[in-house]
């Protein structure tokens, strides 16, 4: 069985103000709860080649408000609930690309400083 690891991140405005906290898995989960709302969603067949947090980054808000909202429609089918999810999607991964492009860039860094 293959060990699943677990990265935390929380979220803040440019202001400095609390947006959420998310949780990513190696294997594909996001999950989160914000100001926005607690959404989460498992990509079970992104490219197990690319690190999640790669994949995250290259999604576009439509795409992954859709996702947000796809998780949510075994109860909640309506259109309030898809304009609440693109709301989420347009508060929340902006953030969370930041904050990944950032710890990635840092592990670069520190990979090229140890060589």
């Amino acid at each position: 069985m293959e060990s699943v690891t677990a990265k935390n991140y929380s979220l803040i405005t440019e202001r400095g103000d609390w947006l959420g906290q998310v949780v990513l898995t190696s294997d594909g989960m996001f999950a989160s709860v914000t100001d926005y709302g607690n959404l989460s969603f498992a990509w079970r067949s992104y490219r197990k080649d690319e690190d999640f947090r790669e994949f995250l980054i290259s999604l576009n808000i439509e795409y992954f408000g859709g996702k947000m909202y796809q998780g949510n429609t075994y109860i909640l089918y309506s259109e309030k609930c898809k304009k609440a999810c693109m709301r989420f999607a347009e508060k929340i991964l902006p953030a969370l690309q930041t904050a990944l492009k950032e710890e990635l860039e840092l592990e670069k860094n520190i990979n090229q400083n140890q060589k």
